[in-house]
């Protein structure tokens, strides 16, 4: 149930929308030179703008807004350039949040969020090894804290053609995979104050996440002291050379193909 905004949320608001404004201006002149012009230089100020319009739509409380500029912000990261469709995908992720910005994108229902992510274009870094594959509408959503096992995890569903989404700490996980509901979270054994145990116990008890599979990267294998907290209902992902088999057996587990 909404509540009446006191008069300094009210502020907070106005001056939010103001900024986001002057930003999504600049973010489309930045990306119409990149068109034409496409240079590093000109990316980083262009992810820059929308890190920044994340940001502060997350502290005025747009979370939509918030949740688009992630999205793009994975998006621009993956492109080798604005040549097509890159160019136009990204015109599509500003058209978003123009509409979220000026209320004529209603997104309220949990579902309805994940709708709209799964409708938004997708890339990986290794779209031009894989890009004759089928790319499938199936979206996990990696909680890794580091770089380098979010490369190696995203190559390995860039091969399966699934989406990839990703969040570096534990309560944006949360709050990521309640909005966007993936077909599988998979996060590391050691996150930030949460463990990657803790979570999963928390999306076996939490109503809101109990329905969405959950598995476990880790170094350590079943029957583990370290894993006896672990619900029976979660996937366990080795690291090493088991890595490829325990993530099509947890696919095969949770019926996504």
């Amino acid at each position: 149930m909404a509540h009446d905004k006191t008069e300094l949320e009210l502020q907070v608001e106005s001056e939010f929308l103001e900024e986001a404004r002057d930003i999504m201006n600049s973010l489309e002149i930045q990306r119409e030179n990149l068109r034409s012009n496409y240079n590093d230089d000109d990316m980083g100020k262009l992810l820059r703008g929308v890190k920044n319009l994340g940001a502060q739509a997350l502290t005025a409380d747009f979370a939509i807004v918030s949740l688009l500029a992630h999205r793009l912000e994975h998006y621009l990261e993956r492109i080798p350039n604005m040549d097509a469709p890159h160019g136009d995908n990204v015109r599509l992720y500003l058209d978003k949040i123009e509409s979220a910005l000026d209320g004529t994108l209603q997104v309220e229902a949990t579902q309805t969020s994940a709708n709209l992510v799964r409708e938004l274009p997708a890339v990986t870094k290794f779209d031009h090894e894989f890009g004759d594959l089928e790319k499938k509408n199936i979206e996990i959503l990696i909680i890794v804290p580091d770089k380098a096992t979010a490369h190696i995890v995203e190559r390995e569903m860039a091969e399966c053609g699934y989406r990839v989404s990703f969040a570096k700490s534990s309560f944006n996980g949360i709050e990521l995979a309640i909005r966007t509901r993936p077909d599988m979270v998979l996060a590391s054994g050691q996150i930030d104050q949460l463990s990657g145990i803790d979570l999963a116990n928390a999306f076996a008890s939490m109503p809101a996440a109990q329905n969405i599979p959950f598995a476990l990267l880790t170094s350590n294998d079943w029957g583990h002291p370290s894993l006896r907290a672990l619900p029976h209902t979660c996937g366990l992902v080795r690291k090493g050379k088991s890595f490829g088999d325990d993530i099509a057996e947890c696919l095969k587990r949770f019926g996504i193909t």
